[in-house]
């Protein structure tokens, strides 16, 4: 039933207590298919992360970086009852767009998408820092909200803040 979209919040409440459970997998992965496919329609943050890659006019591999995401977010999904307390669909699904955008990171040259954003890109960046800025702007509702977001993740200077110097 999660492949069609119903009965999510019991899943989410079951994988909560019992999600490290070996007979719990199989609902983590259709869960973990359905929020992937779920983040393209319904989390602003992944929508307005992918617009800016796009608008970078990067050729990145979405479906293959989408299928990637998916064992990611089974383990995200697994360790769920780890934690206290019971997870929201929300929650899960800005895991997912993180992971969405941790897959990606890497197909996806950083100097284009800072310098459209308006930030000074760094000399040296690795592909973990670049990762993780992607995974911290999906919580960015606007294209602004990328830029400020990227720059205090990587600790980045905005281009018109540099001309001061």
């Amino acid at each position: 039933m999660v492949e069609n979209g119903r009965q999510i919040a019991a899943a989410l409440r079951h994988l909560d207590s019992y999600g490290s459970e070996e007979g719990s997998r199989k609902l983590a992965e259709s869960m973990a298919f359905f929020l992937v496919d779920r983040a393209e329609s319904r989390h602003a943050g992944w929508r307005v992360v992918r617009q800016v890659i796009v608008d970078s006019a990067s050729d990145a591999p979405w479906e293959r970086c989408a299928r990637r995401a998916v064992p990611l977010i089974v383990e995200d999904l697994t360790t769920l009852d780890e934690d206290a307390g019971r997870t929201p669909l929300h929650r899960a699904q800005h895991l997912a767009a993180r992971r969405r955008a941790e897959t990606i990171a890497p197909f996806v040259d950083p100097a284009p998408v800072l310098k459209d954003l308006g930030l000074v890109a760094p000399k040296w960046l690795s592909d973990e820092q670049w990762a993780e800025g992607l995974m911290d702007a999906v919580r960015a509702r606007s294209r602004e909200g990328v830029s400020r977001a990227l720059a205090e993740s990587l600790g980045l200077e905005r281009i018109a803040d540099a001309s001061y110097d």
